[in-house]
């Protein structure tokens, strides 16, 4: 599986968007965001719903987007109570934009498929 590389400085998106409280709409861009906020947790580690919260709070007023996005692009599995999370993937893979149309469709612009 080939990992993405943004063709931007994610870094400096993912802290420009903190210092502006925004969050991308473009879901491509989105990944910078998740990726960079999955780093607060481990591996092999179950967390409240309330422990997703408070980490992602540090960064944006919009938490509950935010974590429902970690489910939704897979980079978190929660149980069927919503009660327990844990990381599931930490990198966006070429397969993984592939498999989204949404997400094919907003990365196309960056050319990150090789697609026409």
């Amino acid at each position: 599986m080939e990992i993405i590389k943004f063709p931007f400085d994610s870094v400096a998106f993912f802290e420009r968007c903190v210092r502006n409280k925004t969050i991308p709409r473009n879901d491509f861009e989105k990944q910078a965001i998740l990726m960079r906020l999955i780093e607060d947790f481990k591996d092999d580690t179950f967390y409240s719903e309330q422990d997703v919260d408070g980490s992602i709070k540090k960064y944006f007023e919009d938490y509950a987007l935010l974590r429902r996005e970690f489910v939704n692009f897979g980079y978190m599995g929660r149980d069927a109570s919503g009660a327990k999370y844990w990381v599931t993937k930490r990198k966006l893979t070429k397969e993984d934009v592939s498999k989204n149309t949404i997400l094919r469709r907003h990365a196309k612009v960056f050319g990150v498929l090789d697609e026409k």
